[in-house]
């Protein structure tokens, strides 16, 4: 759990290591990218729309942690100023990275961007800078999971010490994650999927409903709710048939329709 103040420093020192890497990977981005020869771009297939929906999910969904940081505030009545600051700025970011990537690598472009730098100074410490990253913030990710699953696996072991329990349970939820990582070898195509199946719900359905069965909302409140989770619903199985497919068809060494790497036109 990420309290305290080694939770703290941990978080800065994450945040360190992340701007690091981003900046450095921007560098060499405008460093490389040819700006002013943008005609050849290539955009890719309608059939690539819902690996792209479940990835944009996945990257943008973080209801998870929402009210944990709500509840942690000083003043939570600036925490809707501070929700939507904070998205219009990730929002920025995400759609920076991944347009300028794009420029940059164009048709080369993999699926995790620190692939495509060169094994210089640059690509070394940037690639290194997002390693700590994520070293660093593994407690923030596991928090919320960690604070589902710990009670009832405290009362199903409780002839063990509460430090026991707590050590084992972290420690299986980094292997299980340690193990997606290394026996999925398409980690975009993993990364669509958990964010149809997942995301979706919790960030495009669950929401609405909760405020449905919460508020007395007015008839336009209530349209909206329902179109938001038409589009959840809608999202969520398609982009799970598609992303289920095509990693069936990339462990079986057979052409999918996935993004990454980007397939050329034919000439």
């Amino acid at each position: 759990q990420p309290t305290g103040s080694s939770g703290i420093n941990a978080e800065y020192g994450g945040n360190v290591f992340v701007f690091t890497g981003l900046i450095l990977i921007f560098v060499y981005i405008f460093r490389h990218a040819e700006f002013t020869n943008l005609s050849p771009l290539y955009v890719g297939h309608l059939n690539n729309l819902p690996i792209f929906l479940g990835m944009a999910v996945y990257a943008m969904e973080g209801i998870g942690l929402v009210l944990p940081l709500r509840n942690q505030m000083e003043e939570p009545a600036y925490f809707p100023l501070i929700l939507t600051l904070g998205m219009c700025l990730i929002t920025l970011g995400q759609v920076l990275f991944g347009v300028l990537g794009y420029i940059c690598f164009r048709e080369h472009v993999l699926a995790i961007i620190t692939f495509n730098l060169p094994n210089g100074i640059i690509g070394t410490v940037a690639t290194l800078c997002v390693a700590f990253c994520v070293y660093l913030t593994y407690p923030l990710i596991l928090y919320v999971p960690v604070e589902i699953l710990l009670p009832p696996t405290l009362s199903t072991f409780s002839r063990y010490s509460y430090f026991s329990v707590q050590f084992w349970l972290r420690t299986s939820l980094v292997l299980v994650t340690f193990l997606f990582a290394v026996l999925i070898p398409h980690i975009d195509l993993f990364i669509a999927l958990i964010g149809a199946l997942a995301s979706c719900s919790l960030a495009l359905i669950f929401p609405p409903v909760s405020y449905l069965m919460v508020h007395r909302a007015t008839l336009l409140d209530k349209l909206l709710c329902v179109f938001i989770i038409a589009v959840g619903v809608t999202c969520g199985i398609v982009g799970t048939l598609y992303a289920t497919k095509d990693i069936v068809c990339a462990l079986c060494s057979l052409p999918t329709g996935g993004p990454f790497p980007c397939k050329p036109p034919p000439s």
